[in-house]
């Protein structure tokens, strides 16, 4: 029977199977829990004008290091400008995750009942045009964010009170407004309970 992903990260955090090299995160990088690696892939679109910038995509996401990565998830993600006079390319980024934790509920007289991991983050950045679409409007585009989890968190499910983490995303922007982009860094899950 499938392990669900966080029976999979409490066996291996509490095994030290996801001991981080103290060269890339310093054993004082997390105040609360502990720092699990992550990675990987986004590929939205952006979204027709309207209340300023929108994307739309999924993200496939990998949670620890090689050899051994023990959670691997897809994710929805949705980017909503956040722009500011001190941050002009800035968006929050929601993911909603396809796996389910099971989260108890018996104190509320619900008994158990599954949530969908979910994490928000704060994201910034600079871009660098990498060429015209003309005869279209517009420009190619490359960038490089930097995001952390939000103060205003939504997480849910194996993201339930991460604050802290830092993620470094790559990408660049077709004049069909395809985003492609790669990701790494950490995020800070809170141990469940045992």
């Amino acid at each position: 029977m499938k392990h669900t992903i966080i029976k999979t990260i409490a066996t291996t955090l509490a095994t030290s199977s996801l001991l981080i090299s103290t060269t890339v995160y310093a054993a004082g990088e997390c105040a609360t829990g502990v720092p699990v690696p992550v990675s990987g892939k986004i590929t939205n679109n952006g979204q027709a004008p309207g209340a300023g910038f929108t994307t739309l995509g999924v993200v496939a996401l990998q949670l620890g290091e090689r050899p051994r990565k023990p959670a691997s998830m897809k994710c929805g993600i949705i980017g909503v400008d956040a722009a500011t006079a001190e941050e002009p390319f800035a968006f929050t980024h929601t993911l909603s995750c396809d796996d389910s934790i099971p989260v108890d509920l018996s104190y509320y007289g619900l008994g158990t009942q599954m949530a969908h991991s979910q994490l928000t983050l704060d994201t910034y950045g600079d871009i660098f045009p990498e060429g015209s679409c003309f005869p279209l409007p517009g420009n190619q585009l490359s960038f490089i964010e930097h995001s952390t989890p939000s103060a205003d968190n939504t997480g849910r499910g194996l993201f339930t009170g991460v604050t802290e983490g830092e993620l470094t995303i790559e990408g660049t922007v077709n004049c069909l407004g395809s985003i492609d982009m790669k990701f790494d860094g950490y995020v800070c899950i809170i141990p469940p309970a045992q």
